[in-house]
């Protein structure tokens, strides 16, 4: 055997509840995204990397938490500034904070004297709310 490390390879079972989705919204979202096209075995069985989990992370972000439409999503995953968007590190090193984009989550108090970590719990509050639901 060799001395090279195997990325780790997820059934689509698996890759569902690791990003917290169900089989079906991947087998759905493999027909709306071309960049979502996983492995398949001779057999037709789905299998993702590590990389398909981080696009379907990713998917799953534009659509459920910033309320996307799956064509609005699709341009945000084709725009070259989609990088930036999800947060970190430009190429000139600039940190990008996702949230800053947002007036609700600007980093000073507004005239109300609501502060970012104060409405990031609301958000994290709405978005539980949102998955008991859904």
């Amino acid at each position: 055997m060799s001395g090279q490390s195997k990325e780790q390879i997820y059934k689509i079972g698996q890759a569902a509840k690791l990003v917290g989705l169900k089989s079906y919204v991947l087998r759905f979202w493999e027909g709306e995204f071309e960049q979502l096209e996983p492995i398949r075995t001779d057999s037709g069985q789905r299998l993702y990397t590590g990389d398909h989990i981080a696009l379907i992370k990713r998917i799953k972000t534009l659509l459920h938490d910033e309320g996307l439409t799956i064509e609005g999503a699709r341009k945000r995953l084709d725009s070259p500034e989609d990088d930036l968007v999800q947060g970190g590190q430009d190429s000139a090193g600039a940190v990008h904070d996702p949230l800053a984009q947002l007036p609700l989550f600007s980093r000073e108090a507004d005239a109300n004297g609501l502060d970012k970590v104060f409405l990031q719990e609301i958000h994290a509050e709405l978005l539980a709310i949102k998955d008991l639901l859904g």
